[in-house]
């Protein structure tokens, strides 16, 4: 991980204090979400594979000047994990979130497919399962506290960003299995937005709710810019079309 994020780009921060958070959502109808669980099945990559593409996708042309730095090419990801099952924890009992973490690298070179992009991410993920990896995020955060008391309050907010430089984090909920809607019931809907906090500029969260995807994009203004995240909502959904014509 630590290699990864030496050949990982770093995002631009205009300014490190400035950490006022901008928000945006929107959804993918039912025919795109069916798309999505089709091009999961027959690629055999999962859902949350799927969209850490995409986003991957979307963020390249915001970080086109990787392609030409000498060894900062990479474009690094996070994504958050439900670790109940992990800890064994008694859900109907326990109340509270219990969450891991890992992180996704690739370079995206111009032209790459999202089929082979979510074959490649999944290669890693895999592999991030299999060794239950995420469960080191209480080491990485107890290191990044003990390290960023070291530093003045005013070169606190450049520690991660210099030293763990993700451009975004995903958050992946299927609120159908917890929140069961009856026919005839009264129909309801969910959106999140989930705040960017000191480590990524980006958070995509995504909540599928019915047969909708809704996904709140939460960015922080001193890296991106309202027209580019404009730009990259309209890359995202743009992804999913031109992969659904390779179904």
């Amino acid at each position: 991980m630590t290699a990864d994020l030496r050949r990982s780009s770093k995002p631009r921060y205009r300014d490190f204090q400035d950490q006022s958070n901008g928000v945006s959502v929107f959804s993918l109808p039912s025919e795109d979400l069916q798309d999505l669980f089709r091009m999961g099945k027959a690629w055999g990559v999962t859902l949350n594979d799927l969209f850490l593409a995409l986003l991957l996708k979307a963020l390249s042309p915001l970080a086109h000047k990787r392609f030409s730095a000498v060894r900062r090419r990479q474009l690094t990801l996070g994504s958050i994990v439900n670790i109940r099952k992990d800890l064994a924890v008694d859900s109907l009992k326990t109340f509270g979130l219990f969450l891991g973490s890992f992180i996704v690298t690739h370079p995206v070179p111009e032209g790459i497919s999202t089929e082979t992009l979510a074959r490649e991410i999944q290669r890693q993920t895999v592999e991030i399962k299999k060794g239950r990896l995420y469960l080191g995020t209480f080491i990485e955060l107890w290191l990044g506290r003990l390290l960023v008391s070291l530093y003045t309050p005013d070169h606190r907010n450049k520690f991660y960003p210099k030293n763990y430089p993700l451009w975004g984090g995903i958050t992946n909920m299927n609120l159908n299995p917890l929140w069961e809607q009856r026919d005839g019931g009264k129909a309801f809907d969910y959106f999140r937005a989930v705040s960017t906090g000191p480590i990524t500029p980006l958070v995509l969260s995504v909540t599928t709710v019915k047969d909708v995807a809704n996904l709140g994009l939460t960015f922080k203004k001193t890296v991106f810019s309202e027209s580019e995240i404009d730009g990259f909502i309209s890359s995202f959904k743009k992804s999913i079309k031109l992969a659904e014509v390779s179904i």
